[in-house]
């Protein structure tokens, strides 16, 4: 099971580089019907996003000051069970008025049950993220 949750991360993150409508049907088994997330204070948005919509809400704001084609991007499995993920992922693109390089980087934890995802949290440092989960770095 643990692989499957991670594989859903994974499924997750890339439905991110997706058409908003294709996003929204690539999303729509994976999410739990009261997925929700939450970011850092310190994140693009601190605003929390509520079901399949509020994630694609949630994949708008990020992407808003980048020009197009921005895409997301695993970078690391930093722990995973079966009940969750920890992971390094990437927004990477360009501004979309300056034309200058974009690289923002967050830690995140995303919560499964029932073979779905239940909530995702965004943390700003990775013993954030390893405490949330019941880890320590």
């Amino acid at each position: 099971m643990s692989q499957e949750s991670v594989d859903l991360y994974r499924q997750i993150l890339e439905a991110g580089n997706l058409p908003e409508r294709e996003a929204l049907a690539a999303l729509a088994p994976l999410l739990a019907p009261d997925f929700h997330t939450h970011n850092a204070a310190t994140a693009v948005t601190d605003k929390s996003y509520y079901g399949l919509a509020g994630t694609v809400e949630w994949r708008n704001d990020l992407t808003e000051g980048f020009a197009e084609r921005a895409r997301f991007e695993v970078e690391a499995i930093i722990a995973e069970s079966n009940e969750f993920v920890v992971g390094r992922w990437a927004l990477i693109g360009t501004g979309a008025r300056s034309g200058a390089p974009l690289h923002l980087r967050w830690i995140s934890v995303v919560w499964f049950g029932g073979g779905k995802a239940t909530h995702a949290v965004g943390y700003s440092t990775r013993n954030e993220a390893l405490k949330a989960v019941g880890l320590e770095d």
